[in-house]
């Protein structure tokens, strides 16, 4: 069966009710009355603004609610609701397929005026569009933890992000993400100089970028520093993260700024914001040498990367002075006579012995860090 995609408010009538069902099937549950039971979500959207979500239980041939999980029941504005409606049609329709099977894993119902109803389904769960959507619909209802349309649901609402940085010398930075205004700030007190501040800020229409962080992913995914780690030697930054969460409490993490104390979606944010502010110098916050580097293990060894040209080759070599950081200028054995030549580090890497990417009797070393004068 296929629908009309031109004029499909017209063809379709007003829309009154849209159910939305998310099922999980990598999440078991266990029912004596659903064999093979997973679990999922159905939402269920009323033009007069009274709405419903039912967690349930279900396999290939049955969903059932789940015994002893009531459904919730919420009321939001009906100009809400019947804008959402209007908006899940139409996206859905575009992007979606029309089809009378009920038993997919994720589809959305929606009837009409006239108890008419299409059913899609097959619609991508990572298109921008649908997420913007999903998440309004999530911040209407004030329930983080929805499925909705992309199986994205959160711990809770993100309101603020601030990361405070600070280096022995009295030097500071900070980042603050806040929802309203939808906004990014970042300051930079220089030592002895002035605070330079950058301040990015979308428009009222478009999705906040604390939508797309989950405050779990940033507070239980941090590595931990290994007990056999050697000491910074007063290398790294320190910082401070604070998580301001709308119903859950505010939830803080700190530690030495390096991969070991920064949780799995750092660089990813570090590096959106970077992009996003385009401004022509940053600080340390937002460098990717800061924030991917880490202490060595005393298990490993040290590789640093060179080039001999700009857009050449990386050439890798051994040394054991872990003060040697990427920028700095190194004096390397070069070629079948050895020859010293200075470059600078363009990166750097601890491995296991046993996970080196080349063999270490294959590898010449650094003759010496090269100090600046």
């Amino acid at each position: 069966m296929e629908t009309p995609r031109n004029n499909v408010l017209q063809n379709f009538g007003q829309a009154q009710k849209a159910v939305i069902w998310f099922g999980n099937p990598y999440m078991p549950w266990h029912d004596s009355q659903v064999p093979g039971g997973k679990w999922g979500q159905e939402l269920t959207i009323n033009a007069d603004g009274t709405c419903t979500v039912q967690s349930m239980v279900f396999n290939d041939y049955q969903r059932l609610p789940i015994a002893g999980q009531p459904t919730e029941h919420f009321q939001i504005a009906p100009a809400q609701a019947e804008s959402f409606l209007r908006q899940i049609l139409v996206l859905l329709n575009y992007f979606g397929n029309c089809t009378d099977d009920t038993n997919a894993t994720i589809f959305t119902t929606i009837q009409n005026a006239d108890s008419g109803s299409w059913t899609f389904t097959d619609y991508p769960t990572d298109e921008p569009a649908i997420n913007q959507l999903a998440m309004e619909i999530r911040d209407s209802l004030n329930c983080a933890d929805l499925m909705v349309l992309d199986g994205n649901g959160r711990e809770d609402f993100i309101e603020k992000f601030v990361v405070d940085y600070d280096e022995q010398d009295n030097y500071h930075e900070q980042l603050v993400l806040t929802r309203v205004p939808n906004a990014v700030t970042y300051c930079r007190r220089l030592t002895d100089g002035p605070t330079i501040t950058t301040t990015f800020q979308w428009p009222e229409s478009e999705m906040p970028l604390l939508d797309s962080l989950n405050p779990v992913d940033f507070t239980t995914t941090i590595p931990g520093v290994p007990a056999n780690a050697t000491d910074d030697n007063g290398q790294l930054g320190h910082f401070t993260c604070t998580i301001t969460r709308r119903i859950l409490p505010s939830a803080s993490f700190s530690g030495d700024y390096e991969r070991y104390c920064l949780p799995t979606p750092w660089a990813n944010l570090m590096h959106s914001i970077e992009d996003l502010l385009d401004i022509p110098t940053t600080g340390a916050l937002l460098s990717s040498s800061y924030y991917t580097r880490k202490r060595r293990c005393l298990d490993e060894v040290i590789y640093i990367g060179v080039k001999f040209f700009e857009d050449g080759r990386e050439y890798n070599y051994l040394t054991d002075d872990d003060s040697i950081q990427p920028g700095d200028r190194v004096l390397v054995p070069v070629g079948g006579d050895d020859s010293e030549q200075e470059l600078t580090v363009v990166s750097k890497h601890y491995y296991k012995r046993r996970e080196v990417p080349y063999p270490l009797d294959k590898v010449k070393r650094v003759i010496r860090k090269i100090d600046e004068e």
